[in-house]
């Protein structure tokens, strides 16, 4: 995260701080969708992924003292974020249903022009949800890190206690699975 978005949030930050739930009802707004999306790619259901992106950030306001300002603060709330995620998937195992998936690619606004694109983008996002949903956590887990929220190599090795080569080796394996499972697509 840039110094500007640091410096943007550290006055929100600061005044929610200071007691002013508006303020953190700002770095919600601001922060929610992208939460969202990143929780949702782990857990493949909208309903527990609502759950935990309102636990997320109902733990980071009761945690938010302890918060340092001079850090961004969405990689510490989507660690608080996937640490809850996380112990969801560990308790529940069950098989995610494709109706779910159609609730996230809804979500995202289609900017294509034309109707017969829009159609095969909306299908082409959705076999990719349930693809990346069908990988093994360990994979999934680097995967999501890495393409959607753009975190370094050594970012995830930290975040999922794993050394660097060992992120590599996940997202080869995962790109590769990927590309098997949508190989049609290609």
């Amino acid at each position: 995260m840039t110094d500007g978005r640091i410096k943007a949030d550290r006055e929100t930050i600061l005044s929610a701080q200071d007691g002013n739930k508006d303020a953190y009802g700002e770095l919600v707004l601001k922060y929610q969708r992208r939460l969202f999306r990143f929780i949702f790619m782990m857990l493949g259901s909208k309903d527990a992924t609502e759950d935990i992106v309102q636990e997320a950030f109902v733990s980071g306001y009761l945690a938010l003292n302890s918060f340092d300002v001079e850090k961004p603060f969405y990689p510490w709330l989507a660690t608080i974020a996937r640490n809850l995620a996380l112990n969801k998937i560990k308790k529940t195992d069950k098989e995610k249903p494709a109706s779910e998936y159609d609730d996230l690619i809804d979500a995202v606004p289609d900017k294509t022009a034309n109707p017969l694109e829009r159609i095969i983008n909306r299908e082409n996002e959705r076999r990719l949800a349930l693809a990346v949903a069908a990988l093994p956590e360990q994979y999934r887990m680097v995967f999501v890190l890495r393409t959607f929220e753009k975190l370094s190599y050594e970012e995830i090795a930290k975040q999922l206690n794993i050394a660097a080569g060992t992120v590599d080796s996940r997202l080869y394996r995962a790109r590769e699975k990927l590309v098997q499972m949508l190989k049609d697509l290609l």
